[in-house]
């Protein structure tokens, strides 16, 4: 058993809502956009090879990946704590499932009914999953921890 305290969750480490603050932008350094850029274009080169080396099915895997996800990650443990990298890694996670639901109902459709059709549910899937799956982590309630031993 650890003794550490339980980590807070990400609604009790916030004290706003996510928003977009547009002047915040200026200020990102370039350095950091350079590293996210280089692990974009990295794993973009890695997928590509697999896909000459393995074929399309392998290295389409690949294409699911985050390109950015490591860079933002590590710059995020630096600037903020490792709890926020966590709870973005969960983001990227939580994008990733939504991203399986378009394509596994992409695939089922494309070839039933119209694409047009096809890649509106699979867009609507892809809203119903990450939307749904952001406000069931965000409202979530952490159960208290029970301690089962006995004596």
């Amino acid at each position: 058993m650890s003794s550490e305290a339980p980590e807070p969750s990400i609604r009790d480490r916030l004290t706003e809502r996510p928003s977009l603050q547009a002047g915040q932008i200026r200020e990102v350094r370039p350095k950091d956009l350079a590293l996210r850029f280089a692990a974009g274009a990295l794993t973009s080169v890695v997928a590509g090879l697999v896909t000459l080396a393995f074929g399309a099915k392998v290295g389409g895997i690949l294409l699911a990946f985050p390109a950015i996800l490591a860079a933002s990650l590590t710059l995020i443990e630096a600037e903020d704590d490792v709890a926020q990298a966590r709870e973005d890694s969960h983001g990227a996670v939580l994008g990733g499932v939504a991203l399986i639901a378009f394509a596994a109902l992409a695939t089922l459709t494309l070839t039933s009914v119209a694409p047009a059709l096809a890649l509106a549910l699979a867009t609507l899937a892809w809203v119903v999953v990450a939307v749904g799956g952001y406000f069931a982590l965000w409202w979530r309630k952490q159960a208290p921890v029970q301690d089962h031993r006995r004596g």
